[in-house]
């Protein structure tokens, strides 16, 4: 993977980059270096019926939840979030419209990683280099504190630690699936959070308990590019526990998280800007728009990201001479080889903000109506003459008149081009595609993964992986989305009748479409926790995810 932009690349979507260069012929099998993606037909759906069934009823609960991301309490009138995004931020927060935009830019920019390696042979870890089996493969865990009585805003009452662990906790299922059976000691150990769950945790009660504003780049300033200091003053965002809840485990990468995070820093005070500063530059836009607007609209909020730091340059490149490829960029030094934007968390980043800062708005619209709300009014989100200013006002608006109709896709989400967003490819949503039949891996490939090797970030091997993957998810996408499919997939209630017809599924609105969002999240799940221990994930050491 590159680390930084190709001069070829003018802010086009991942899912538009996709289509032109490999979506001609979506009805044959199409191969990337050594992964193969099969068109997505009615007998390979038949064949992975377990696999897809899931992923099309995690979809239907996305479309038609039966929940909103804000509960209602009927007796205070009082709101709890249930949004995970929003959940992760500290409630000091909540009342700073900035503030949560630029925490949830920091938590996202260092969202990658979490597998480690642990201590396997006469209690030494050894460390796999690339090309070699990664022997100590294991978790990365934090212990959420027992609840303290504390009041948590906006949590229903429930204490911060219970809210949060109620959100991010390992389903009863899926603990231990990978790693092998807890003990018994381990079972009644704590609650215990995972990966990206893990690390959401530590940073919030940071921020809550030790009151470190790890993520501001004015505190960050402070070290002065010194990774060592800076890693000694942030130890209690990084420092999390093995699968047991008690022995002592770094996050992995801590390094890199904290260079991350000073560097950051340093482009942000350096441009004068910020994650909420670019996002109000954007005009709504998540990427750039067509030609015919570009020469006065705003490039989007993915391209400016991407222009900001290295973090961001998520690009894999790819032999034009290889089969399935139907074009290459302009503009570039090499013109053999095809530059495929994938941009996994400047995606994520957009992602996060498209669905926090609605259940915001909503969450402080219904609490400053309170009776028993802790505050009186709701403070201005950002200048009068901001788009986002008057998208929240609508939003907030359209929560309060109705919480049951059909929402407007106007209102729905920040972005106007949302439908842009492409899945984050990271390292379950390959698992997931491939246990469906939908994503094929040739023999060296598939020894290679099955066996837990380490994989060279940019290697032919990852770049099969990661492109591949994001053609199979959008095969996937424009075959949920044909109206048959759609029909029978996922606009079907789950276990209701039909009015006046005994047994038969009643039937839901077909318009509703599946997006990138909705296919992402079912993907990932699914990957993560319905899938047994024999599946496994590749392994490549990279801040990219």
């Amino acid at each position: 993977m590159a680390h930084s932009a190709p001069p070829s690349y003018t802010g086009e979507s991942v899912r538009s980059s996709i289509c032109r260069l490999y979506g001609q012929r979506s009805d044959l099998p199409l191969t990337v270096l050594h992964a193969t993606v099969p068109p997505v037909a009615a007998s390979l759906v038949q064949q992975r019926s377990h696999v897809l069934d899931a992923i099309f009823d995690c979809i239907h609960d996305q479309l038609y939840p039966k929940d909103s991301a804000v509960g209602e309490n009927a007796d205070t009138r009082s709101s709890a979030i249930t949004n995970h995004w929003l959940r992760s931020v500290p409630e000091s927060l909540l009342f700073d419209e900035a503030a949560v935009v630029n925490y949830l830019g920091m938590v996202v920019a260092i969202d990658f990683c979490h597998w480690a390696e642990v201590p396997c042979k006469a209690g030494r870890t050894a460390t796999a280099s690339v090309g070699e089996e990664v022997t100590g493969f294991a978790g990365f865990y934090a212990a959420v504190d027992p609840p303290s009585g504390a009041s948590a805003v906006g949590n229903g009452g429930t204490t911060a630690s219970a809210a949060v662990a109620e959100l991010f906790a390992e389903p009863p299922s899926a603990v231990g699936k990978e790693l092998g059976t807890l003990s018994t000691a381990a079972a009644a150990a704590p609650t215990l959070l995972r990966g990206s769950a893990a690390m959401m945790y530590l940073l919030r009660r940071a921020v809550e308990v030790h009151r470190l504003p790890w993520f501001c780049p004015d505190f960050l300033q402070r070290f002065r590019g010194d990774t060592a200091a800076a890693t000694s003053a942030l130890r209690v965002c990084f420092l999390g526990c093995e699968q047991d809840g008690v022995t002592p485990l770094w996050m992995p990468c801590t390094r890199e998280r904290v260079e991350l995070l000073l560097s950051l820093a340093d482009a942000f005070v350096a441009r004068q800007t910020s994650y909420y500063k670019l996002l109000r530059a954007c005009g709504g836009l998540l990427f750039a728009p067509d030609a015919a607007a570009a020469a006065t609209a705003p490039c989007g909020f993915v391209p400016t990201l991407v222009r900001l730091h290295r973090r961001y340059a998520d690009f894999a490149r790819v032999p034009v001479e290889g089969p399935g490829c139907t074009g290459g960029n302009t503009g570039e030094a090499a013109p053999d080889v095809c530059i495929v934007p994938v941009l996994k968390l400047s995606q994520l980043t957009a992602l996060a903000i498209e669905q926090a800062l609605p259940v915001l708005w909503r969450y402080q619209a219904a609490s400053s109506v309170s009776s028993k709300s802790l505050h009186s009014k709701l403070p201005p989100s950002a200048p009068a003459n901001c788009w986002l200013t008057d998208r929240a006002a609508r939003i907030a608006r359209s929560g309060a008149e109705s919480r049951t109709a059909e929402p407007e896709s106007s209102l729905s989400g920040v972005f106007t081009d949302s439908a842009k967003l492409s899945i984050c490819c990271d390292y379950q949503i390959p698992k997931a595609l491939r246990a469906a039949g939908l994503l094929v891996y040739d023999d060296h490939l598939a020894r290679i993964v099955d066996r837990h090797v380490l994989l060279m970030p940019g290697s032919a091997e990852e770049v099969s992986i990661r492109v591949a993957t994001l053609i199979a998810a959008e095969r996937l996408l424009q075959f949920l989305n044909t109206p048959p499919q759609r029909q029978s997939s996922l606009a079907r209630e789950l276990d209701a009748t039909a009015a006046g017809v005994p047994g038969a599924p009643a039937q839901l609105p077909a318009k509703r479409l599946c997006s990138g969002i909705h296919l992402d999240y079912a993907l990932w799940y699914v990957g993560r926790y319905m899938l047994p221990s024999e599946a496994r994930h590749h392994l490549c050491r990279t801040i990219m995810y």
